[in-house]
């Protein structure tokens, strides 16, 4: 896959493009069945597919800096979609198209730049100044363009949840990882460097390594989940807690995750720890004993299942 920052000279275009367009944040099952859609549709034309998104989320852009918390980043949007069979992963700047009306957008970007021949797009798909462009224009501008529109109906579970990233944020801002990782098709995680602290838990018997999480992104529901952490590429069960050490805390924001049967010093190594499920809500404790005795069967429970 070839990644594109801006430039649309670095596009292969000569022959025409297949292009999905959209935020992709979380890249869940609905963006998969969409890319699934694009790659085949550019294989049986021989054109290049490519996933079109943004170096900020438009909404960030437009109301500002952390507005809306994200999924994923683009560095995990870029692995993720490197696996999805598509040619070009193209970054656009939105802040350098937000103005640009629906037509214009189309004819001057899509038409003119990248050469779109098919374009495809889930169902609530907007573009253009205000977000004024929808399906039904995109379709009629591609009669008029010179190229075909494919729509992906939303995706549901089979309880009705719609699968979509708006849906998914809410699961995991109150702790529900578990119908999160569903609608993702893998489990959410956190992937950051291990700053040293204050090394409390290692006294305790429980040492953790703790990150300082980016208020950018999304974090979990403040409790303690069963979760699994990679540590060069090998995976072990882990304990994480989210939110401030409410017994022995300062205050600050941490992710801190104890990892089972390891005992070797990660500080300043970048883990990623994927979240399965809630163990249990944060609570505060009379002592550090009745602390470690909680801790212990957290563990348990972890080691369960």
């Amino acid at each position: 896959m070839n990644t594109v920052w801006y430039d649309y000279s670095k596009v292969e275009s000569k022959n025409g493009t297949a292009i999905a367009l959209g935020n992709f944040d979380g890249l869940h099952k609905g963006h998969m069945k969409l890319l699934s859609m694009l790659t085949d549709l550019a294989q049986d034309n021989g054109l290049n597919a490519v996933a079109y998104t943004f170096d900020e989320h438009p909404v960030n852009v437009i109301k500002g800096a952390g507005t809306l918390q994200l999924i994923a980043d683009n560095e995990y949007k870029e692995e993720l979609l490197s696996s999805c069979g598509i040619d070009t992963l193209f970054f656009e700047k939105f802040a350098d198209i937000r103005y640009l009306s629906p037509e214009e957008f189309v004819r001057d970007i899509l038409v003119g730049k990248l050469n779109v021949k098919i374009a495809v797009v889930g169902l609530h798909n907007h573009y253009g100044k205000d977000s004024a462009g929808d399906v039904k224009m995109l379709r009629e501008l591609g009669q008029k363009y010179g190229f075909l529109v494919h729509m992906i109906k939303p995706l549901y579970l089979e309880d009705e949840v719609l699968c979509s990233s708006t849906k998914i944020r809410e699961l995991i801002a109150n702790g529900d990882v578990e119908t999160a990782a569903t609608l993702l098709g893998r489990p959410f995680r956190i992937k950051k460097p291990v700053v040293q602290d204050k090394m409390l838990g290692r006294t305790m018997g429980y040492p953790t390594a703790n990150m300082i999480p980016d208020t950018s992104y999304l974090l979990p529901q403040y409790a303690v989940y069963a979760t699994t952490t990679y540590v060069d590429g090998e995976a072990y069960k882990s304990i994480t807690n989210v939110g401030v050490s409410p017994t022995v805390g300062d205050g600050e924001v941490r992710v801190e995750t104890h990892i089972l049967g390891f005992d070797k010093d990660v500080y300043n190594e970048t883990l990623e720890v994927e979240f399965l499920y809630k163990i249990r809500d944060q609570k505060t404790f009379g002592d550090l004993d009745e602390l470690k005795a909680q801790l212990a069967e957290d563990e348990k429970a972890r080691l369960a299942k």
